[in-house]
């Protein structure tokens, strides 16, 4: 099975998340913040990544999105400053089957090298 990271702070957002991914059969690790993460990142296919969970667009969050790749993130704007340091930015609310097909795709990058 495929093991996937979700950090999201609000437990509803994160919940949803979590949810909509194990239907689609995906086994799901979910956390508020990247410190409450105790796996290593290579237990990981795949992250989703609300921008909520960075504490800035420092150097911690460019180590996090580099060391927890592929991320799909998540954040209000497609111009956010994190962007491009992502496998794919999706703007919230997702609608559709936009994040499945982020996910879909992040882990084929990840399995094709």
């Amino acid at each position: 099975m495929v093991h996937l990271l979700v950090v999201a702070p609000s437990s509803t957002f994160r919940n949803s998340l979590r949810f909509a991914l194990e239907a689609e059969g995906y086994d799901v690790t979910a956390a508020a913040s990247m410190h409450d993460v105790d796996q290593p990142s290579s237990s990981f296919a795949c992250t989703v990544l609300d921008h909520h969970a960075l504490d800035d667009a420092g150097s911690e969050s460019r180590r996090i999105l580099a060391e927890f790749e592929p991320v799909v993130f998540l954040a209000n704007s497609p111009a956010h400053p994190m962007a491009a340091l992502s496998f794919r930015t999706l703007t919230k609310p997702t609608l559709g089957p936009a994040l499945s097909d982020a996910v879909r795709s992040a882990i084929a990058t990840r399995t094709a090298t």
